[in-house]
């Protein structure tokens, strides 16, 4: 796995990407949905409210565990600011514990730019955030930091594969008090806090891999947020720092693949 997909994804979206079913794929087989009414409820509102932001920006504190040379899993850390208007700018800021890495989009135009080594990939994408995220996912396995918020029609995004869910309780995350949510699907399960305030806001997110060695984890803790940020043209428009390289995003990647 290569430092751009390690630190700017968690591995996947909980989501089933939408591209497959746009191009004229068979859509999967619907599941057998058991979300208990409390845990379905909060789900919702939290979704209601973003999906109504027509922009947003918020910060993401997260770890994430993989294994390193002796087997072990090792844990990293990366911090992301992300700014989203909707149907078609994003701009998003990664430090991490291997790489620093900020993503410029805007109309059908997307820039990744490798900070550490003064490197950008600028690619010609589709117009809308959602179709732009499952691009990168199927052409590149790239996956932005907290996607299956970005895209609008959260709820169906989130719980596209979900097969039972409920409602554990309030309890908080730092001295916020939330609703604790907890959702499983195959080969992984996940948990949500959701701010029990006047705005439903998702303030941290856990995700398992119950299926691989050691089940490794993502935990993020999202904060900072403005559901009416002040933003301009120039939050989306990349300009090439002093010296850096143009590369296609294929040898970005690539340039990046470990020893």
């Amino acid at each position: 796995m290569t430092r751009l997909r390690q630190f700017l994804s968690p591995g996947m979206r909980l989501g089933v990407l939408t591209a497959a079913i746009a191009a004229g794929c068979a859509a999967p087989e619907p599941l057998t949905r058991e979300v208990d009414s409390d845990a379905d409820s909060h789900i919702k509102s939290m979704c209601k409210l973003l999906d109504s932001a027509k922009a947003f920006r918020f910060q993401v504190q997260a770890t994430m565990d993989r294994p390193v040379d002796t087997g072990q899993l090792a844990q990293f850390h990366r911090t992301s600011d992300i700014t989203v208007v909707r149907p078609d700018r994003l701009f998003a800021n990664t430090e991490s514990d291997e790489g620093s890495w900020s993503v410029w989009y805007r109309g059908k135009l997307l820039t990744i730019l490798d900070r550490d080594e003064n490197t950008y990939a600028t690619e010609t994408v589709p117009d809308r955030i959602g179709e732009m995220l499952d691009y990168l996912a199927d052409e590149h396995d790239i996956v932005m930091p907290m996607a299956d918020l970005l895209v609008g029609g959260t709820y169906e995004s989130l719980l596209a594969e979900v097969e039972v869910g409920e409602y554990v309780g309030l309890h908080s995350v730092a001295d916020t008090p939330c609703h604790h949510l907890l959702f499983h699907q195959e080969n992984l399960e996940w948990q949500i806090w959701i701010d029990a305030g006047q705005q439903p806001l998702p303030r941290k997110l856990v995700i398992t891999y119950f299926d691989e060695p050691d089940e490794p984890q993502y935990v993020a803790t999202m904060d900072k947020w403005e559901l009416a940020p002040t933003w301009s043209e120039e939050t989306f428009t990349f300009t090439p720092p002093n010296g850096a390289a143009s590369v296609s995003l294929s040898d970005l990647v690539a340039s990046t693949e470990e020893d």
